[in-house]
């Protein structure tokens, strides 16, 4: 079963966490969640969950809010898990 909740917990502690991070506010016309947010995601979720995900997990200027990159993510994610665990059963 795809432990969701752990998913959804350590997208939006590293969003948190990084977002927080930097030393200005950043100007409106800027995404939510930039690139540099989104390698501080993919990294934590690959290393924490053993999952490697794509490399276009991020559109083309980023994401215009968390929510959208929490729904983004948590779906590639859920997809990756479940291709990894029918591989695991059929081993």
């Amino acid at each position: 079963m795809f432990p969701a909740r752990a998913f959804e917990d350590a997208i939006r502690n590293e969003i948190s966490t990084a977002l927080n991070d930097r030393p200005a506010p950043r100007p409106a016309w800027e995404p939510a969640v930039d690139s540099l947010v989104m390698v501080r995601v993919v990294l934590r979720l690959e290393e924490e969950f053993a999952l490697d995900l794509p490399d276009d997990v991020m559109p083309a200027g980023g994401f215009s809010s968390v929510e959208h990159c929490v729904v983004t993510v948590m779906e590639i994610c859920r997809e990756l898990w479940r291709v990894s665990q029918r591989e695991s059963e059929e081993a």
